[in-house]
């Protein structure tokens, strides 16, 4: 009798098979999702798995770059990109698709994207991604605020107790770091500090910098890690900085906070004026989401008004997405 040798039958690293339990999870939790975006005016679009890789460069920011599963396509011999972010493919879809649209444009989506993760992070390739984005004719105060709304009135629609709105601006950070007369590696190392609010690995850094730094920077840069709160973290930053490009940033976030405010849902956010994420990507407010019990994100997002000129269409915009799995987790643990 033959010896029948089976294969081992099993996935690639990174990706899982979703049962029907937590299949009917997710689509409560998608449910909840769109109720919100249409309520608002967004409106779906569905975009294609695969991309050919120069078209998703011009929209990602360096920390996807790396992360991009590609191959070359046999047809054409050109190399094709599953994708790792929808946002650049909303960019191609509008400034190609869409360009006689009148603005703004209030689109979303529902798809999975593929990112490559190093086999130690233990992190999914796989990402359940829900999304929203805002594109005008200009930035506002208000687009920004609207989307943060939305992400906080989709999860009260879904039932999670226990969440918080983490908001930053870039355009902030950039103004600090765009005045240090340092290098780029040196600049690298105090935003690093920062990002992990290491106050005294920034003083020692600061330290071996010597005069390259005056005294006040120096005091701004620390006040970094400490600039994470509530509402009177703006005003602290103001009283740090007389730099116009910063003050004008902290004024915009004010007026962001301001109509959130007014909406009945400060309850729901924090200040973070430290938050480095996303730097060479967002051009101003950034934010992101966290639950009571769950060290991941659930959410993020900013506006990053120079993406659609890189594909010929220039506007402003603003978005984030949900990651669909990592809520229902959040679900599990607050309900």
């Amino acid at each position: 009798m033959a010896m029948i040798i089976q294969k081992a039958i099993s996935l690639p690293q990174g990706v899982r098979d979703i049962l029907p339990e937590e299949s009917e999870r997710i689509a409560s939790v998608e449910t909840a999702i769109l109720k919100v975006f249409g309520r608002y005016g967004f409106r779906r679009v569905i975009t294609p798995l695969l991309e050919y890789v120069e078209v998703l460069s011009l929209g990602m920011g360096e920390n996807l770059k790396d992360r991009v599963l590609k191959f070359i396509d046999p047809s054409t011999g050109r190399v094709v990109a599953i994708r790792p972010d929808i946002t650049p493919q909303i960019a191609r879809v509008v400034a190609t698709r869409m360009r006689d649209y009148p603005l703004p444009l209030k689109l979303c989506y529902n798809e999975s994207v593929l990112r490559y993760q190093e086999p130690t992070d233990g992190k999914s390739r796989e990402v359940l991604q829900m999304g929203a984005e805002y594109i005008s004719a200009s930035a506002s105060a208000e687009a920004d605020a609207e989307i943060i709304m939305i992400a906080i009135e989709a999860l009260n629609e879904m039932g999670l107790k226990s969440f918080k709105i983490d908001i930053g601006d870039v355009g902030f950070l950039r103004a600090v770091f765009g005045r240090l007369n340092v290098t780029d590696g040196e600049r690298k190392l105090i935003k690093d500090a920062i990002a992990i609010k290491d106050a005294s690995g920034l003083e020692s850094l600061l330290d071996q910098l010597g005069e390259k730094v005056s005294a006040e920077e120096r005091e701004l840069l620390l006040n970094l890690t400490t600039f994470y709160g509530e509402e009177e973290v703006i005003e602290r930053a103001r009283l740090s900085s007389k730099d116009p490009a910063s003050l004008k940033a902290l004024s915009n976030l004010q007026r962001v906070v301001d109509i959130i405010t007014e909406k009945g849902l400060k309850d729901f956010i924090t200040i973070d004026l430290g938050e480095v994420r996303g730097f060479d990507y967002y051009t101003g407010i950034i934010f992101e989401g966290f639950a009571s019990g769950l060290g991941k994100p659930i959410l993020s997002g900013g506006r990053y008004d120079s993406l659609f000129e890189r594909y010929g269409y220039p506007a402003a915009a603003t978005g984030f997405a949900f990651d669909v799995e990592n809520i229902v987790s959040a679900l599990e643990r607050n309900t």
